[in-house]
């Protein structure tokens, strides 16, 4: 059985892609205590919950990077990276490509 709290977790998670997202502040959101959150997590999902939500925000960034011009900078700040320099090697590790790189592949301008 699916727990709730996996399907509440990925739905604030989603919804709250531009701040600053903890293990500790999503726990504390939904009310529970925070390494029975990750705990819970790795087992339904098969990934730490640090690592999903890097995830989710490399995904609007490469959505970001695809169809709008924003800056990487904003894009970084809207994403709550700590800086341009952050977002574009925490993109590079999981994408393997530079965000210019990416934006020239598959940006719709290009």
């Amino acid at each position: 059985m699916y727990p709730h709290i996996i399907q509440r977790c990925k739905n604030y998670i989603y919804s709250h892609l531009h701040d600053k997202l903890t293990v500790q502040s999503l726990a504390a959101a939904l009310d529970i205590n925070a390494n029975y959150l990750s705990q819970l997590f790795k087992e339904y999902e098969g990934i730490s919950l640090s690592r999903y939500i890097l995830r989710e925000k490399i995904e609007r960034a490469k959505n970001l990077l695809t169809y709008s011009e924003y800056s990487y900078i904003e894009i970084a700040t809207y994403l709550g990276f700590s800086s341009q320099s952050h977002l574009g090697a925490q993109f590079k590790k999981i994408t393997g490509f530079t965000l210019l790189q990416y934006r020239n592949t598959y940006g719709v301008n290009n």
